[in-house]
């Protein structure tokens, strides 16, 4: 198992290098180079909404991120802010999952899915994006800040076969 932090200061013009170097990380363990691309996808979400809704306009406060690689298994992130929260998209409570479980799954037409907000609504759709990629979505508010834990499941084949090196290069990418 490998664990990683990185952390920066919520803002919509930091949050997307800061997602590539976490990209970076998790793709130096894959041998399979489109498999970043969901994994990124789900970081970046995450992170957009920390930036959107967790600090009050103006006011940036920071975002962590901690990764845990177990090859051959998955990844886990958790992505922290101590911000306000938001009604709109609150956190997933335990025991949501993705595309395999049905609580993960959005209801039927004008019923609020996974994230609380209709199908057909116009924002809300970083939860929802989230749940579809991942195998298990959860997330907490507590004195420790707000915290969306995200499992994926990586099937074997996919990780590298070599004996894994990471450089101190992708661990200073905060």
């Amino acid at each position: 198992m490998h664990n990683y932090e990185f952390s920066t200061t919520a803002l919509r013009e930091t949050y997307r290098p800061f997602v590539r170097g976490i990209a970076a990380t998790m793709a130096a363990y894959l041998a399979v180079p489109t498999l970043v691309h969901p994994l990124e996808l789900v970081t970046a979400e995450a992170c957009a909404n920390v930036v959107r809704h967790a600090y009050p306009e103006g006011q940036p406060g920071p975002v962590r991120v901690r990764l845990t690689v177990n090859p051959r298994v998955g990844m886990e992130l958790a992505v922290t802010d101590w911000g306000r929260g938001c009604a709109v998209c609150p956190l997933p409570p335990p025991g949501v999952s993705g595309p395999s479980g049905q609580t993960g799954q959005a209801g039927q037409a004008g019923q609020a899915g996974v994230t609380g907000v209709a199908p057909e609504a116009t924002s809300g759709r970083g939860l929802r994006i989230i749940a579809c990629l991942c195998d298990s979505v959860t997330g907490e508010t507590g004195p420790d800040g707000n915290t969306l834990h995200l499992q994926l499941a990586i099937p074997e084949e996919q990780w590298r076969t070599s004996s894994l090196t990471i450089t101190e290069t992708s661990l200073s990418r905060r």
